[in-house]
């Protein structure tokens, strides 16, 4: 932005002629150059708010804040709720006719400038850095075909704390700085498809190029904060998103029901989460199909898996854009290992313990022991405790009859029926 040497010197009067007068009426500035002045100088001079972050207001028509230098500095994040789309112009100095920068929001979405953008357009202002710094700056926001929504404007990189008490809505489209380690937003049932297609993203950009892209755990409850878990993931970066269970999208739709999102990440990070409904699909990606011993991990786009699964990845393209990728995992069990132990009844009251595996075993019979070491392939072991003389063929006289001690018990075999002692056949 450029402006005219006169206009430069005259911007040193302006803040005590402000000072001295409360409307256009009686300023004798004004007077004297109110032709070459834009039309909103009385307006930005006389008819502002103080500006204080954060601001959450209704806004209605034309509005007008005062700010300070070090206000803008700090960036902006600005949410707009509403069907119109507003304005928000930044003046260095209510004389300018355009605007140090500008920006518009779209009806029910949310708009950033980095503080790096900020300091740019700020560099490229007339006058000293010193006079700079000590200038009051005007920001002007309008609906552009004069609805009403709410506004809400942060510094850059913060945002609202959504909770369950003061909960925020799910909009598609619509940004959530999530600053707090913990945001709760509800999805009203109008704002989920009727086809039930819809998916979140999360977004963290790391400070270094040397760091990763830190995770954020979301959990699904129905009708209420406290309500019924419907759906848990861990999203672990900015390219594959969670995609909603259709069904139960369809389902909670038709019965009226809200859906509450609840949004956690690790201190220290700032993350963002943005709700798609009714995405596009662009091609699949590649199949992924891995397989390994029981026992081990394996680790896809984040999430780890300890047991066969198969399931469809949403992977981000663009805007709302979305490609898929189906993934199968398979656990492999282990073949069992065969141990014959042979233990005298006395002992086998007191428990033995199983050398391979550490088990303690207290009665006959097979058992099956899974020895699992993390990190290595599941062991098994089929271990079969034994009496050491067991009564065979005791009643020679009896044909095809035998006796036998299994798991403590003496039973006598007859051809391939079993009876106890007393002579009661048992399965």
């Amino acid at each position: 932005m450029k402006t005219n040497n006169w206009i430069i010197g005259l911007l040193l009067l302006l803040p005590l002629n402000a000072m001295a007068q409360t409307s256009c009426a009686d300023d004798e500035f004004w007077k004297i150059y109110k032709d070459s002045l834009p039309e909103t100088y009385c307006e930005c001079t006389y008819n502002t708010i103080p500006f204080a972050f954060p601001i959450d207001t209704v806004l209605t028509g034309s509005m007008w804040f005062s700010a300070t230098m070090n206000d803008i500095k700090q960036g902006l994040s600005a949410y707009w709720f509403s069907t119109d789309s507003v304005a928000l112009d930044v003046y260095a100095f209510c004389i300018s006719h355009r605007p140090a920068f500008s920006m518009i929001v779209p009806p029910n979405r949310m708009y950033e400038m980095p503080v790096e953008e900020i300091n740019k357009k700020l560099d490229e202002l007339p006058g000293s850095a010193e006079y700079i710094k000590a200038l009051e700056p005007r920001i002007h926001a309008y609906s552009l075909h004069g609805g009403t929504g709410q506004v809400y404007c942060y510094p850059y990189n913060h945002g609202p704390h959504s909770t369950c008490e003061k909960v925020m809505e799910l909009r598609s489209w619509m940004t959530y700085v999530c600053e707090d380690t913990e945001n709760v937003y509800r999805l009203p049932s109008k704002n989920i498809p009727s086809k039930g297609k819809a998916f979140l993203r999360w977004i963290h950009k790391p400070e270094h190029s040397n760091q990763k892209c830190r995770p954020a755990d979301i959990r699904l409850t129905l009708d209420s904060c406290n309500g019924e878990e419907v759906g848990r993931t861990t999203i672990a970066d900015s390219i594959h998103v969670y995609m909603f269970d259709s069904a139960m999208l369809v389902n909670t739709r038709k019965a009226g029901r809200d859906i509450w999102v609840h949004v956690s990440h690790e201190e220290g990070i700032v993350g963002r989460l943005r709700y798609f409904s009714n995405p596009k699909y662009a091609e699949g990606q590649p199949e992924i199909n891995q397989s390994t011993c029981l026992g081990k991990t394996l680790t896809v786009n984040g999430r780890d898996y300890t047991s066969d699964t198969t399931f469809v990845e949403g992977v981000y393209v663009n805007r709302d854009t979305l490609s898929t990728q189906h993934v199968t995992l398979v656990f492999s069990e282990p073949a069992p290992i065969y141990d014959t132990v042979l233990v005298d009844p006395k002992d086998l009251k007191r428990g033995i313990v199983h050398n391979l595996t550490g088990a303690v075993l207290f009665n006959y019979g097979d058992t099956t022991i899974d020895v699992i070491v993390p990190k290595q392939c599941t062991k098994r072991y089929q271990v079969t405790v034994k009496d050491p003389t067991p009564i065979d063929n005791v009643d020679a006289e009896q044909n095809g009859a035998r006796k036998q001690i299994l798991n403590g018990r003496i039973i006598i075999f007859v051809d391939e029926r079993k009876y106890n002692i007393v002579g009661q056949q048992i399965d």
